[in-house]
């Protein structure tokens, strides 16, 4: 099939490769760090949210829409902070002193602004003094130039610079340049009005054309679709108690995702394997206190059934913990598995064994997988860092607590890779770290795990539940990164494979595959021409109502218009029994 994508491109000359443009030490302005360990500790960091920091960013030098910057050491004083109405125990100004002192045309800063309260707000103000004495003052508005770090969208003056996702969200930098007086600079102050303002780097020299990110939708690789069922699922409505259940979930694999991987996959709209399931409902996912939901008070609302805020795991919005139906059902003398691509420690595999306020309290979460006793958990080899004591090379605590030692103890055998899961006796429990850029980036990665792991489950004679994720599609929508979404969505359609064909042998267990959310707002559109136009909407998660497809016993019970309570309310009423 052949792929066209339409893009509005623009021809942007590289003007600031032969400008003469400096960046500037931040010194003693700088207040804070780009990495934040625990977030509304009003201890700094960031903007205080916890892991949803800056921690990604590289230090040295930065080449963002074609102005040199310097990231500075990332160490307690790397960056400035300014704190607005939402943050105001923050330092509200700081001053920058440029010794020695510098001429230049222009102004160049990286920066972002969080917690904006209207779209013209005044982020702050700059203002620049001389080394003769005068003063030139900027507004810093936003929407003109700064914009909110979370999203995607520049301005007037306001370039989309630098980006990447940081396991919360996709999050940018942007750069704006501000025209000087010729007479060199003595001092830059910086002061927050309207919003949290965060510089990350300051550049003076030469006038030059920003050059923002521009969209990249090209589907550069090819992808193998899941071999078709080997017969149509029946329509049934048994109304029997299921002795096994398996969840999947594709994180942010919205409609728009499902159909763009079908149209690339098999050149027609509504192909895929779990898009054959006979039941089908649509759920609306937002959260108690917002309407555009995030992993962890979605995650909470399938695996508890109840609406939480966003950012909480598995606790209620009054800080109650909640009981997942895989804690529930492991109760109930049932065997559990939890299987993802992304971090065990995420926010999705997190609420069905961990309690926390902040999905960015990874310590803690590692600490409650241990008190799980799960029978089955596996994650990417990045989350490892958080089981290993303070003194060991990598790891990320800020303890001496040795995790895997501990998991041993209680009969886990931990792996690596895939193949060595498939080699553990059904007896034992396992704990696994898996390279996410090795065998997990597959499209059948996950169906391998998940067909090991039904064989080991299935020994219990009270059966299993067992959620497995792919994190892949979420990924994809926030970076605007289509082969993301496509793998991610196709792996799910693999896993769909495999728990489908093991619940056609074994007519006792329920199937559900879903996403928690949206991400992306994707749009696809096949051409007469067999092209496809693409597009994303956002990088951002949406209100979107997502997908619920059904199979097995009570599958029928879940169709129509539902919510994602629903789904932890009929999970929870069934692993109890």
């Amino acid at each position: 099939m052949t792929i066209t994508l339409r893009l509005c491109t623009a021809v942007l000359l590289p003007f600031s490769l032969i400008a003469a443009i400096e960046p500037l030490t931040l010194g003693s302005a700088a207040n804070t760090a780009f990495r934040d360990n625990q977030p509304n500790d009003r201890t700094g960091g960031w903007v205080d949210l916890g892991s949803n920091d800056l921690r990604d960013i590289p230090q040295g030098s930065l080449l963002a829409a074609g102005i040199p910057f310097s990231i500075s050491a990332h160490t307690d004083q790397a960056c400035i902070v300014l704190g607005g109405p939402t943050r105001s125990y923050l330092p509200k100004k700081t001053t920058l002193a440029v010794d020695p002192q510098r001429s230049g045309k222009t102004l160049y800063l990286l920066h972002g602004a969080a917690f904006v309260p209207e779209a013209q707000a005044m982020a702050g103000i700059l203002t620049v003094e001389y080394a003769n004495g005068k003063k030139k003052e900027f507004h810093v508005r936003q929407n003109r130039d700064v914009a909110d770090w979370q999203k995607p969208a520049g301005y007037k003056n306001c370039a989309r610079a630098w980006t990447t996702y940081n396991a919360n969200t996709q999050v940018s930098l942007f750069v704006s340049k501000f025209t000087l007086e010729s007479d060199p600079v003595a001092r830059i102050v910086f002061e927050a009005k309207e919003a949290t303002w965060m510089i990350a780097a300051v550049s003076l020299g030469d006038d030059a054309m920003l050059r923002p990110i521009l969209p990249n939708l090209a589907i550069t690789q090819t992808f193998k679709p899941a071999p078709a069922l080997t017969a149509a699922l029946p329509v049934e409505t048994n109304t029997a108690t299921p002795r096994n259940i398996i969840l999947l979930i594709g994180d942010g694999m919205g409609h728009g995702a499902l159909r763009l991987t079908s149209l690339a996959t098999r050149n027609a709209d509504d192909q895929l394997v779990l898009q054959q399931m006979p039941f089908n409902a649509l759920c609306t996912t937002y959260s108690f206190s917002d309407e555009v939901t995030d992993s962890a008070a979605s995650g909470t609302a399938i695996a508890c059934g109840q609406k939480t805020k966003n950012g909480m795991i598995a606790t209620s919005p009054t800080g109650q913990q909640l009981e997942s139906a895989a804690t529930l059902a492991k109760k109930q003398g049932r065997s559990i598995g939890i299987i993802t691509s992304d971090s065990l420690l995420g926010a999705t595999p997190a609420v069905f064994y961990a309690h926390s306020d902040s999905r960015g309290s990874y310590q803690n979460i590692a600490n409650d997988s241990l008190l799980s006793t799960f029978d089955i958990l596996i994650g990417n080899a990045g989350g490892l860092a958080w089981f290993l004591p303070k003194s060991a090379s990598g790891s990320k605590r800020n303890d001496d607590r040795a995790l895997l030692p501990e998991f041993s103890a209680q009969g886990y055998t931990v792996i690596t890779n895939i193949s060595s899961f498939a080699q553990v006796s059904a007896q034992q429990k396992v704990l696994g770290f898996i390279d996410y850029k090795g065998e997990l980036y597959s499209e059948a990665g996950l169906s391998q795990l998940l067909n090991t792991a039904l064989a080991k489950l299935n020994s219990n004679p009270k059966g299993f539940f067992i959620m497995l994720e792919s994190s892949m599609p979420d990924s994809g929508g926030h970076g605007n990164k289509p082969d993301l979404t496509i793998m991610g969505t196709t792996q799910v359609d693999w896993a769909a494979r495999a728990a489908l064909e093991f619940a056609r042998k074994h007519q006792d267990t329920l199937v559900l595959v879903t996403a928690d959310h949206e991400t992306g707002g994707i749009q696809s559109i096949r051409a007469k021409n067999g092209g496809l136009t693409l597009r994303y909407t956002t990088t951002s998660h949406t209100s979107t109502p997502v997908d619920l497809y059904s199979f097995g016993p009570s599958a029928h019970r879940i169709a129509g218009n539902i919510d994602n309570t629903d789904i932890g309310k009929l999970l929870r009423e069934l692993l109890a029994k």
